[in-house]
C-alpha cells in the first residue's frame, strides 16, 4: 500500500512540475560566437554553454556576410534577437556615407545562419554617416524584437533615432526628441552609454555613467515604446565616485539579480582588484550598491588588461554572470563568474578546445554572447529543473 501510494505522489508531482514548467518563462543559456573582420573569414564559430562552465563548438560556415560586408574592419558588429524567435542574430552596421542597408545573420540554432539585407533610410546615412555616433541595441517597444537606435555624444544632439525592426531584416525609424539627457550630461563624450531594461517593464532603457570625479548620480531615460523617452537622474554614492572616478574601468550591464531589472557592476583589470561592486536596480532609476569579494577571478585571470569582460545567463537560472576570454596562444579555458544573485559570484574554469585558442590567439576578433540556440538547450533546462524538483518532491 505504501508502495503505491509512493508511486501515486510521485505522478501527481511529475503532472503538477510539467504544466509549472510549461507556464514558466524561458531562461535560456548565453552561448558565445566569433566574428573577424577579415579577408576569407566565412565562418562564425559558436561555443554552445552546457550550464555548467563548459561549452561545446560549432563552426559553420556562411557567405555574403562578413567576407562580403565587413572584410576590412570599421563595421560595427550588433548582437539581438531581430526576428523574435528567442535566437540572438548578427547585424553589421558601418558609419560611413551611402552604407543605406543592414546586413543582418539570423540564427538557425544551430551554429548556422541565414543572411538579409534590406535597405534602410533616414538613419545611418543621415545621422551618423561619419562615425562618432553610439549605434546601441535593445527592445525599445518590447514587442520581442531587437531595435537599433543611435546616440551621438556632441551639443546639440537632442533626439535618439529609433530603428525599429519588422523581423524579416527591415527597419522602420523613428526620431523623437529628448531633452535633459544627452544634450546635458554627454555633450563633448567621454561617457559611457548603457542598455538595459532597468525598471522591468519589457522596453530597453537607456542610461549614461560618466567615470570622473564628483559624478554621482545615474541619468536614466526610460523607454516608451514609440521612440520617445523620459528622463530621471537619481544620486548614488559609492560607486562611479568611490570606484570609478577616472576611468580604466569595464561598466558592465546585466540582471545580476534575477528580478527583470538591469543593473550596473563595475570590473577593473589590474593586481589586487579583488571585488565586483553591483549597482542593484530599484525600477525608478535609484540603484543599491553591493561589493562583495571575489577571489580567483580578476586577480588571476585578468589583472593587467587585454582580457575582453562578457556578460550573459551562462547557467540558465535566470542571473547574468561574467567570463573573460583572452585572445592569446594557449588561452584555453573560459573563466565564468556565476552570481549568486545578492552581489557575490561563484568561479569555475573548464577548459575549451577549438576556440579561442584556434581561431582568436592573437586578438583582432570580436568576441560576441547570446542564446544562438535557444530550443535545445531550453530543453536541457527545462529538463534539468524538472529532474531536481521531481528529487525534492520524493524526499
Amino acid at each position: 500500500m505504501k508502495t503505491w501510494v509512493r508511486r501515486l505522489s510521485t505522478i501527481i508531482c511529475t503532472i503538477t512540475l510539467a504544466f509549472t514548467l510549461m507556464a514558466k518563462p524561458a531562461q535560456a543559456y548565453s552561448d558565445i560566437a566569433l566574428v573577424r573582420q577579415a579577408p576569407g573569414w566565412g565562418s562564425i564559430p559558436v561555443a554552445f554553454a552546457e550550464g555548467d562552465g563548459s561549452f561545446n563548438v560549432t563552426n559553420a560556415g556562411i557567405s555574403n556576410f562578413i567576407d562580403k560586408w565587413a572584410p576590412t574592419g570599421g563595421v560595427k558588429v550588433l548582437t539581438g534577437d531581430f526576428n523574435g524567435d528567442s535566437r540572438t542574430d548578427i547585424a553589421l552596421v558601418r558609419q560611413a556615407p551611402g552604407w543605406g542597408s543592414i546586413p543582418v545573420a539570423f540564427s538557425n540554432g544551430d551554429g548556422s545562419f541565414n543572411v538579409t539585407n534590406a535597405g534602410i533610410s533616414n538613419f545611418i546615412d543621415k545621422w551618423a554617416p561619419t562615425g562618432g555616433v553610439k549605434v546601441i541595441t535593445g527592445d525599445f517597444n518590447g514587442n520581442g524584437r531587437t531595435d537599433i537606435a543611435l546616440v551621438r555624444q556632441a551639443p546639440g544632439w537632442g533626439s535618439i533615432p529609433v530603428a525599429f525592426s519588422n523581423g524579416d531584416g527591415s527597419f522602420n525609424v523613428t526620431n523623437a526628441g529628448i531633452s535633459n539627457f544627452i544634450d546635458q550630461w554627454a555633450p563633448t563624450g567621454g561617457v559611457k552609454v548603457l542598455t538595459g531594461d532597468f525598471n522591468g517593464n519589457g522596453r530597453t532603457d537607456i542610461a549614461l555613467v560618466r567615470q570622473a570625479p564628483g559624478w554621482g548620480s545615474i541619468p536614466v531615460a526610460f523607454s516608451n515604446g514609440d521612440g520617445s523617452f523620459n528622463v530621471t537622474n537619481v544620486g548614488i554614492g559609492n560607486f562611479i565616485n568611490q570606484w570609478a572616478p577616472a576611468g580604466g574601468v569595464k561598466v558592465i550591464t546585466g540582471d545580476f539579480n534575477g528580478n527583470g531589472r538591469t543593473d550596473i557592476a563595475l570590473v577593473r583589470q589590474a593586481p589586487g582588484w579583488g571585488s565586483i561592486p553591483v549597482a542593484f536596480s530599484n525600477g525608478d532609476g535609484s540603484f543599491n550598491v553591493t561589493n562583495a569579494g571575489i577571489s580567483n577571478f580578476i586577480d588571476q585571470w585578468a589583472p593587467t588588461g587585454g582580457v575582453k569582460v562578457i556578460t550573459g545567463n551562462f547557467n540558465c537560472d535566470g542571473r547574468t554572470d561574467i567570463a573573460l576570454v583572452r585572445q592569446a596562444p594557449g588561452w584555453g579555458s573560459i573563466p565564468v563568474a556565476f552570481s549568486n544573485g545578492d552581489g557575490s559570484f561563484n568561479v569555475t574554469n573548464a577548459g575549451i578546445s577549438n576556440f579561442i585558442n584556434q581561431w582568436a590567439p592573437a586578438g583582432g576578433v570580436k568576441v560576441i554572447t547570446g542564446d544562438f540556440g535557444v530550443r535545445s538547450l531550453q530543453y536541457i533546462c527545462d529538463q534539468r529543473d524538472q529532474q531536481k524538483r521531481v528529487q525534492n518532491c520524493q524526499s
